[in-house]
């Protein structure tokens, strides 16, 4: 396919130049139109829309620099290049010419090869430049239409997982329900009911089974209220030797069926009354001394807590669930933290649960502006931990373990 002539408007009053230029210009190719003053120039530049303007500088009526005013008025005409022709060589000229929108400006007498060589280069910036900003039209266009998409994506997803949090939280309230009535009940039973081994091995069974599915509840209450933004943080306070002899207390039969040592080392000075998040810290300490007993098998399980600093107003203490169970491979312990993540993923793994328990605790702990993490030996035992500032009420004994 051909390409067109490029179109040139010569716009001169003086006859001896257009023909003159004309000849020039149809002789390497262009199409030339043809235009005696400023306003027959701009009657043919809005039908023709040429690819560039020559324009003389002193002519009757409008002079060049009206004309080029004019043309640049109409919207359509903005971006055509325009070439001022005078003999006028003095700075002030050329700068008023620049100034109300030429692009060049090229002295008379011209010279042929310099006259084809400005006019060529300045059609090819031009239609570069439209070229240009035709991909660029093009490519924002895209890059609307691909964030619009984005949007409306997100908008869904987002939409999506209120859906999911809203169904896990009323799952969530309408289990526990009932669940809390067969805990209770099966506590009454093994009290209170007469019952030969075999009763009695259903029974704890059930109990047990109960409680593991009451605290895959409350884990699924806990991820939906922190995703959308519900999960409480109650602040209040309480003796740190107390919360920990409660929690001790739940898995001391636990530890002793399997006949592991549940031991404590905590500092002697930790004995004053803390504020903070007494829940969080009760979570998390519950779900590391659950799966110490769960993956270990003989030896002990010790529950460590030791002060660490004072910083920002608050005091820092390390806990530690130190036990010598079968340990994490190096692999898994990147990913141990996270949602249905589990040490044993296989199949035929002894161990029941989603992977949520050490989720949750990551979730609690960094809602206390804490850090979390897992110190492992494979086939030797396991050291999961966290760091935690709380306020001391009765500071005295701790500023002095502190300081010392």
């Amino acid at each position: 396919m051909m390409s067109r002539k490029k179109i040139v408007l010569l716009i001169d009053d003086s006859m001896v130049n257009l023909a003159m230029l004309k000849k020039v210009l149809q002789k390497h190719g262009f199409h030339v139109l043809l235009a005696n003053n400023g306003e027959r120039g701009l009657t043919l530049a809005k039908q023709y829309l040429p690819d560039i303007i020559l324009l003389d500088v002193i002519m009757a009526g409008w002079d060049g620099y009206e004309t080029c005013q004019q043309i640049k008025q109409h919207p359509e005409l903005l971006q055509i290049p325009i070439l001022f022709l005078s003999a006028l060589e003095d700075t002030k000229n050329k700068v008023r010419a620049f100034q109300t929108g030429a692009v060049d400006y090229i002295s008379k007498p011209f010279q042929e090869q310099e006259l084809l060589a400005r006019v060529r280069t300045h059609i090819e910036l031009s239609h570069l430049r439209k070229n240009l900003e035709g991909e660029v039209a093009h490519k924002t266009e895209k890059i609307r239409t691909l964030l619009e998409s984005l949007q409306l994506s997100y908008q869904k997803e987002h939409h999506l997982s209120e859906l999911k949090s809203q169904f896990l939280r009323n799952i969530s309230h309408e289990f526990r329900t009932p669940m809390n009535i067969i805990m209770g009940m099966t506590d009454i039973l093994l009290e209170d009911t007469p019952l030969d081994d075999e009763q009695l091995h259903c029974a704890q069974s059930i109990k047990n089974s109960s409680h593991q599915l009451f605290t895959i509840l409350t884990d699924m209450l806990n991820f939906s209220q922190q995703f959308s933004g519900e999960l409480k943080h109650e602040i209040c306070e309480f003796k740190l030797n107390q919360l920990v002899n409660e929690v001790l207390d739940n898995y001391l039969a636990k530890a002793q069926a399997k006949s592991l040592l549940l031991t404590t080392d905590i500092a002697a000075t930790i004995m004053g009354k803390f504020k903070g998040n007494r829940r969080g810290i009760t979570e998390t300490l519950s779900k590391f001394i659950d799966n110490a007993i769960k993956f270990s098998e003989q030896g002990y399980v010790t529950l460590i807590i030791q002060p660490i600093e004072y910083k920002e107003n608050k005091y820092w203490l390390h806990f530690e669930v130190k036990d010598t169970g079968i340990g994490i491979p190096v692999k898994k312990q990147a990913t141990l933290f996270e949602i249905f993540s589990q040490a044993d993923g296989s199949a035929t793994r002894e161990n029941d649960g989603m992977g949520m328990g050490l989720a949750v605790a990551k979730i609690f702990v960094e809602n206390m502006s804490g850090q979390i993490g897992i110190n492992s030996v494979l086939n030797e035992g396991s050291s999961f931990w966290f760091e935690i500032p709380l306020e001391v009420i009765d500071d005295t004994v701790i500023i002095d373990s502190i300081v010392a």
